[in-house]
């Protein structure tokens, strides 16, 4: 078995739950800027057009600055809907930097790996909304280190976000991290083309259409412990290594 000292973690999707909270933002911005429309026509127009955005993002497409209200303006296009994207996407903004919400037993496996890994977390995201998000949470006390894409400058996959990343918790030795996410576009990949092992989280046990194989790749996020040596109590199938 393999020995790691660091662990990086996605934040969205592999820890926090980003789809309850895109749903909750966005219910409550709608409500709040009195947009008459249905809500669940809105969340799948946005999430189509969001998901769209952030993979442009990771290739350089597009700035995190245009996408603020870059995804609102389509959405509103689309729905022919009359509002300021810009306004909204503010107002978006601030209801999803509320949304602090865990995914399943992600509080549980930070509290049996805090006493034996340096904990960080690298995530592309909007630094206030990130720190706002994981400051309001159970884990707030788990991470020696937060890396954003938007302190950074380069979002994963870019190897400079790793550097970054590196630097901060003071390795040298790639082969002592493992990094921990649930997109291939960006974790995975991102990992991989730097040369540190990957885990990928892969609660829909989607069939991995892409180029990279990921070191471990776990259904639930238990799986993770025994995978690095760490006992739990109950069932812990799941777990592949490649």
């Amino acid at each position: 078995m393999k020995s790691y000292r660091y662990l990086l973690f996605d934040a969205d999707d592999t820890l926090l739950d980003f789809q309850r909270c895109e749903r909750e933002a966005l219910a409550g911005a709608l409500k709040e800027a009195a947009v008459d429309r249905a809500y669940e026509e809105c969340l799948t127009c946005y999430s189509a057009i969001n998901r769209a955005l952030w993979l442009d993002y990771e290739q350089k497409k597009i700035t995190q600055s245009e996408l603020r209200s870059e995804r609102f303006r389509r959405m509103f296009a689309q729905l022919g809907i009359e509002q300021n994207p810009e306004a909204f996407g503010e107002l978006y903004l601030r209801h999803f930097a509320a949304g602090s919400f865990l995914t399943p037993d992600a509080l549980a496996v930070c509290d049996a790996l805090k006493p034996h890994f340096d904990l960080s977390i690298i995530t592309n995201g909007i630094r206030d909304v990130q720190f706002s998000r994981i400051y309001g949470s159970a884990l707030k006390e788990h991470f020696d280190h937060i890396v954003v894409s938007d302190d950074v400058g380069f979002a994963k996959p870019a190897p400079e976000i790793f550097d970054h990343a590196l630097h901060r918790i003071g390795c040298e030795d790639k082969s002592q991290v493992l990094i921990i996410g649930d997109s291939l576009t960006s974790d995975i990949r991102g990992g991989h083309l730097y040369g540190i092992d990957t885990c990928w989280y892969n609660p829909a046990q989607l069939q991995n259409g892409s180029d990279i194989t990921p070191t471990y790749e776990i259904s639930r996020l238990p799986d993770l412990l025994p995978l690095l040596g760490i006992e739990l109590a109950g069932d812990c199938q799941g777990t592949t290594a490649h």
